[in-house]
């Protein structure tokens, strides 16, 4: 059940290379914490390289990095952050606690 709520883009799996191998790979993290805590399977999908193609921070770079290497101010990329709030933690809807909507 988890893998249905805990999504991937299909894309990512189906292209015939190297993602197969990650899908199975991000697929064990569930098997592996069938019986634990949801917090732990977070932690472990959020660092798995395939939630990393599906959320941009694949080969994203600090702002510390770019000030450094190149010496341009940037803004750091929030959207992984909010991704990960918005779509497996928060939602983006307040409830009541019956689960209605506020």
């Amino acid at each position: 059940a988890l893998s249905q709520i805990l999504v991937v883009v299909t894309n990512a799996v189906n292209d015939g290379s190297r993602n197969t191998e990650w899908f199975l790979s991000y697929y064990d993290i569930f098997v592996r914490n069938a019986f634990g805590n949801y917090r732990d399977i977070l932690r472990e999908m959020i660092y798995s390289p395939l939630m990393a193609e599906n959320l941009s921070f694949l080969q994203s770079r600090s702002s510390a990095y770019i000030w450094e290497r190149y010496k341009i101010k940037t803004q750091a990329d929030e959207n992984f952050a909010r991704e990960i709030m918005q779509l497996f933690t928060m939602g983006i809807n307040k409830l009541n606690m019956d689960g209605t909507l506020a």
